[in-house]
C-alpha cells in the first residue's frame, strides 16, 4: 500500500500519483530477473519485416511484441555503444600529443559507467511500465500508474533517439585528424542507438493510442448499457406518480358525492 495517492484525470487519461508504494516497487525489482533472462535471446521471434516496419501492424499484440524486441535491442546496442564508445575514448587519450586535447581518464570512466547504468535502468524501467502495467513509472518514492505514461515514455525515447541522431552528424561534421576513424565509429554507434530508440519510441506511441481506444470503446460500451437502465427507472417513477394522482382524485369524487 503506498503511504498517500493522488488522482486525477477520467478514463485513458485517469493517472494515479503513489507516495512510497513499496509493494509496486517490489513487483518492478522481481522482474528484474525476468527481464535479463529476456535480454538473453535479443533474436528470439525476431521477424524483420515486422521489426523494421511496425507501421504495418495493426493489432495491440503485435505493436507489444514489436516494443519488446525493439527494447531489447535497445538494450544490447545501448551498452555496446557505451563500450565501443569508451574504447575509442580510450585511444584517443592514449594517441593525443597534445595534452589539452587530450579527454580525462575519469571522464572517460565515469561517461562509460554512467551510459552503461543507465540504459540498462531506463530500459528495464520502461519495459516493465509498458509491457507489465501498460503505464507505470515508478522510482521508489514517487511512481505513476495510468496510460498517459506510455505517450511519455513514446516523448521520452523519441526525444534520445533525435539527440542521439544529432550527436552522430555533429561527431561527423568535425571528425578530421589521424583520429577520423575514431570519431567515425562513435558517431556510428551513437547514431544506431538513435534510430533504435526512435522504433522503441513509435512503438510505446502505437501501444498508447491503441489502449486509450480500447478504453474509450469500453467507456462507451459503459454507458450506453446503464443509460437505458436509468430511463427505464425514470420511466416506472412516472408511471407511479400519474397512477396515484389518478386514485387521489377518484377518492376525492367518491367523497364529494356521498
Amino acid at each position: 500500500m503506498a503511504a498517500s495517492q493522488a488522482s486525477c484525470g477520467q478514463g485513458a487519461c485517469s493517472c494515479s500519483f503513489l507516495f512510497w508504494d513499496l509493494e509496486l516497487t517490489k513487483a518492478w525489482l522481481n522482474t528484474v530477473r525476468p527481464y535479463l533472462e529476456l535480454a538473453k535471446q535479443p533474436r528470439k521471434d525476431v521477424v524483420l519485416k515486422q521489426l523494421f516496419q511496425p507501421c504495418k501492424l495493426t493489432t495491440l499484440q503485435e505493436h507489444e511484441k514489436c516494443f519488446q524486441q525493439w527494447n531489447v535491442l535497445q538494450f544490447w546496442i545501448g551498452i555496446i555503444s557505451a563500450l565501443v564508445i569508451f574504447v575509442m575514448n580510450l585511444i584517443w587519450f592514449l594517441a593525443e600529443e597534445n595534452e589539452l586535447a587530450k579527454p580525462p581518464m575519469s571522464s572517460i570512466f565515469m561517461n562509460a559507467l554512467v551510459g552503461v547504468l543507465m540504459t540498462v535502468f531506463l530500459t528495464h524501467l520502461s519495459w516493465f511500465g509498458v509491457m507489465q502495467k501498460h503505464g507505470c513509472c515508478c522510482f521508489i518514492l514517487c511512481c505513476c500508474l495510468g496510460k498517459p505514461n506510455l505517450l511519455v515514455t513514446a516523448i521520452l525515447s523519441a526525444v534520445f533517439g533525435i539527440l542521439g541522431l544529432i550527436s552522430a552528424l555533429q561527431a561527423v561534421g568535425s571528425a578530421q585528424g589521424a583520429l577520423i576513424v575514431v570519431v567515425l565509429i562513435g558517431a556510428l554507434c551513437a547514431l544506431v542507438h538513435g534510430v533504435a530508440l526512435l522504433y522503441v519510441g513509435f512503438e510505446a506511441f502505437m501501444i498508447w493510442k491503441l489502449c486509450a481506444a480500447e478504453t474509450s470503446s469500453e467507456t462507451g460500451k459503459t454507458e450506453a448499457s446503464t443509460k437505458p437502465a436509468a430511463e427505464g427507472a425514470e420511466v416506472v417513477g412516472a408511471a407511479q406518480v400519474v397512477g396515484a394522482a389518478a386514485a387521489d382524485i377518484e377518492a376525492a369524487a367518491t367523497k364529494a358525492e356521498v
